[in-house]
């Protein structure tokens, strides 16, 4: 049996599924002052997203209430609410493997398969219906930042957009490095939370905007450089909207992941590894 915790970040799907050695994944809740705090934690609740194209099969007990695990099957496509107070476990079958992991409450977790075409479970879903969930939260490497930043050519006279922006490393560097307007967008209420509070920190609020919003759902004419760190399907989804609104010259720099379709505006790609050795390659577009 292989037990660990998931954390933001934890592991990185390639391939077929998605998205780095970090992730998210199931649903996650404990009167005077102890009572008020204990109200808003039994809101809390941890979301498990399945991803994948099978029916899965697993067991889930929320430590602090539930005296034997619950079984669960989880279609396609289908998300599970689980309200919480505290860490839980839970276990799925890979062959001949049993998977068990300790999950925090309040977190967002999904099934995917690894680059092995493996079922895995990761953190990194949003835990919303309706809205397609493009990647988990991954931070990008520094050190892929800047690469990102100089392949795509970025000055003070751009206006660059990361699509999927996550904690809003890539708009924020811009800007401070650079002077570069930029703006993020990303579905994750706290990675917009987290990027605003970084923007402020970092001194460069004048430049940035941080936007809230579903990614294909997103107006982002006025880009000279867009930025992604999507998965393959995600870049597959998005590139009818680049194609819509992006002007001629734009260009387009994916993190890890070509964009299908693309091969005749790809211009060049770079491979390189970062401080842990993982190697990390980047497709640059011209629109």
């Amino acid at each position: 049996m292989i037990r660990q915790t998931l954390s933001i970040p934890f592991r990185r799907a390639l391939g077929s599924a998605l998205i780095f050695f970090f992730f998210h994944p199931v649903f996650s809740g404990p009167g005077t002052a102890d009572q008020t705090r204990t109200a808003v934690q039994e809101k809390r609740e941890t979301t498990v997203r399945n991803l994948t194209k099978e029916m899965v099969r697993y067991t889930i007990r929320r430590l602090q209430s539930d005296v034997q695990p619950i079984a669960r099957f989880l279609k396609p496509e289908g998300l599970d609410r689980w309200p919480c107070s505290g860490e839980m476990d839970i276990e799925f079958s890979r062959g001949e493997e049993t998977i068990s992991y300790r999950l925090e409450c309040g977190l967002s977790y999904t099934f995917r398969y690894d680059e092995r075409d493996r079922l895995e479970l990761y953190s990194g879903s949003h835990g919303l219906f309706g809205v397609v969930d493009l990647a988990p939260f991954v931070p990008t490497p520094m050190v892929v930042v800047e690469k990102m930043l100089e392949l795509g050519e970025v000055d003070a006279n751009d206006i660059l957009y990361d699509l999927g922006c996550g904690d809003g490393r890539i708009v924020i560097t811009a800007a401070r490095r650079f002077g570069t307007r930029g703006v993020g967008i990303d579905i994750d209420p706290e990675r917009i939370a987290e990027s605003r509070k970084a923007a402020r920190e970092a001194g460069v609020e004048p430049l940035v905007e941080f936007r809230e919003q579903d990614v294909l759902r997103a107006e982002f004419s006025a880009a000279t450089v867009v930025t992604l760190y999507l998965l393959p399907e995600s870049n597959a989804l998005l590139r009818p909207l680049l194609e819509a609104q992006l002007k001629p010259g734009t260009l387009v720099v994916s993190h890890n992941y070509s964009i299908s379709g693309w091969e005749s505006k790809e211009t060049h790609y770079v491979t390189l590894q970062n401080g842990a050795g993982q190697e990390h390659t980047i497709y640059v577009y011209k629109r």
